[in-house]
C-alpha cells in the first residue's frame, strides 16, 4: 500500500460527515421497516397454503419478490436498523434501481392477480407471459449456442402460440395486435401505464416515476451529467440534499407498493387455510396432485407448485417439460428425494425409490430385490401412502 493511500479508519472519518437525516427522511424509514416487517408476518401467515389456480401461485412469487426487494432497499438505506455500517453510505441512484423493480412487480401484480377480467382474457394474457417468457429464454440459450435447449423453446413457443390462436378473447383483438403478440416480444397486453391507472397510480404520475427511476437503470447521460458539476454532492456517497429527497422518494414509493399488494393478497387468500401437517388424508393429496398436474398445463415448463409438507415428507408436482409431469417425494430435513411419480408421454410410473424410506409390498406381500427388477419390467398398479410411508404395487 503506498503512502499516499489512506487506510480504513481514514475512510471511515471521511465518510462519516454531514448532518443527521431530517425528520421526513426518518419516518419514511421508519414506515417501510414497520410495512416490510408486517409483510413478512403476511407471507409466513399463507406460505405453505396450496394454490387453488395459477393467480394464487403466481401471489405468493410476486409478493415475495417485493417483500425480498423490500429487504434490500431496507438494507442499502443509510441509518437503517436492517444493517450496521462503519459508513452511512448515500447512493440513490442505486435505491431507484431497487424501487423502479418493485414497481413493475407491483404492477405484474395487480395484472396477473388481482385485476378483475374474464376466464378468457385472463388466460389470454397468461399464455402472453408464458411466450413472452419462452422467447426470452430461447434469445439467452441462442447466443450460448445451446441448439437442444433452443429447439425445445421453440416446440413450447409453438404450443404457446396455438394455445392465443384458440381463444376468443385473442381472436378478438386487432390483427395488428395478434401478429405483435405472437411474435413474444410483448408481455403486457396493454401499456404498463394503463395498469398503474388501474392500481390507482394517475398515468402522469407514473411516468414521472417510471422516467426518473429508469433513468439510473443504464449509465446514460441523465444518470450522471450532473453528478461533480454543482454544489450538490450527489452521486458521491455523503449526505446531501438531492441524496435524501430522492431516497425519501424511494423509500416512500415502496411502502405504497407494499401496502397495496399486501390488501390485494388478503382479498385473494382469504378464507383458506394450510393442511394440517400429518393427518392429511393420502386420497386428498392423490387429489391435489392430479389437480396440480391438470394446472401445470397452464404453467412454463420447469414451473414447480409444493401441494403437501408435513415434518418428515415434501411433496411437490413440477413440469419438466410439454408432455411430461413429475410428482416428487421429498425427505423434508434432509431435501433428498425419495420417490418420482411419473405421468406423460412415457407413461405413468414410479422411480427413484429409496427403500430406506418406503415400506414396499408387491401384490400384499414384502419384495425381494429380484421381484422390484422384475416389476421395473413389467405393468403395475400403485398407490403411495404419505403418512404411512408405504407404496403399494399390484401386478397386472
Amino acid at each position: 500500500m503506498g503512502t499516499d493511500t489512506p487506510d480504513l479508519d481514514e475512510l471511515v472519518d471521511r465518510g462519516n460527515i454531514g448532518k443527521e437525516p431530517s425528520d421526513n427522511y426518518t419516518e419514511r424509514l421508519d414506515a417501510l421497516d414497520n410495512i416490510v416487517r408486517e409483510c413478512m408476518h403476511v407471507s409466513y401467515k399463507y406460505g405453505g397454503i396450496p394454490a387453488p389456480t395459477v393467480q394464487h401461485f403466481y401471489a405468493s412469487v410476486l409478493f415475495t419478490v417485493l417483500v425480498t426487494k423490500g429487504v434490500s432497499l431496507l438494507s442499502l438505506a443509510p441509518h437503517s436498523p436492517w444493517s450496521a455500517k462503519r459508513i452511512e453510505h448515500w447512493d440513490y441512484a442505486t435505491a431507484a434501481v431497487i424501487a423502479r423493480t418493485m414497481l413493475e412487480a407491483r404492477l405484474a401484480y395487480h395484472y396477473l392477480c388481482a385485476d378483475a377480467c374474464s376466464a378468457e382474457e385472463w388466460q389470454c394474457r397468461w399464455n402472453i407471459f408464458n411466450l413472452h417468457d419462452c422467447t426470452s429464454r430461447k434469445r439467452l440459450f441462442e447466443t450460448l449456442g445451446q441448439h437442444e435447449q433452443v429447439a425445445g423453446f421453440d416446440e413450447q413457443a409453438d404450443e404457446l402460440r396455438e394455445r392465443l390462436k384458440a381463444n376468443e378473447f385473442f381472436t378478438a383483438l386487432p390483427g395488428g395486435q395478434q401478429r405483435k403478440f405472437l411474435n413474444g416480444q410483448a408481455a403486457y397486453l396493454m401499456p404498463l401505464e394503463d395498469i398503474a391507472e388501474r392500481t390507482g397510480i394517475e398515468k402522469a404520475e407514473f411516468r414521472y416515476l417510471y422516467g426518473l427511476l429508469s433513468s439510473h437503470v443504464h449509465s446514460l447521460p441523465m444518470s450522471f451529467y450532473r453528478i461533480g458539476r454543482s454544489d450538490e454532492d450527489r452521486g458521491r456517497g455523503i449526505p446531501s440534499p438531492v441524496e435524501e429527497t430522492y431516497t425519501t422518494l424511494c423509500l416512500s414509493l415502496a411502502c405504497s407498493l407494499l401496502v397495496q399488494t399486501r390488501d390485494e393478497l388478503h382479498v385473494l387468500f382469504k378464507g383458506l387455510a394450510k393442511p394440517k401437517e400429518e393427518d392429511s388424508d393420502p386420497q386428498e393429496v392423490e387429489e391435489k396432485i392430479v389437480g396440480a398436474a391438470d394446472q401445470l398445463d397452464h404453467f412454463p415448463v420447469g414451473e414447480v407448485v409444493e401441494i403437501f409438507r408435513s415434518g418428515a415428507i415434501r411433496i411437490e408436482v413440477a413440469r419438466v417439460d410439454v408432455e411430461n409431469v413429475e410428482t416428487r417425494y421429498y425427505h423434508a430435513s434432509s431435501n433428498t428425494l425419495v420417490l418420482t411419480r411419473f405421468n406423460g408421454e412415457r407413461g405413468v410410473g414410479l422411480t427413484d425409490i429409496d427403500p430406506f424410506f418406503w415400506i414396499i409390498e408387491v401384490d400384499g406381500l414384502p419384495p425381494t430385490e429380484e421381484i422390484m427388477d422384475q416389476l421395473g419390467k413389467a405393468s403395475y398398479a400403485f398407490k403411495v401412502d404419505h403418512l404411512k410411508y408405504k407404496i403399494a404395487f399390484k401386478t397386472e
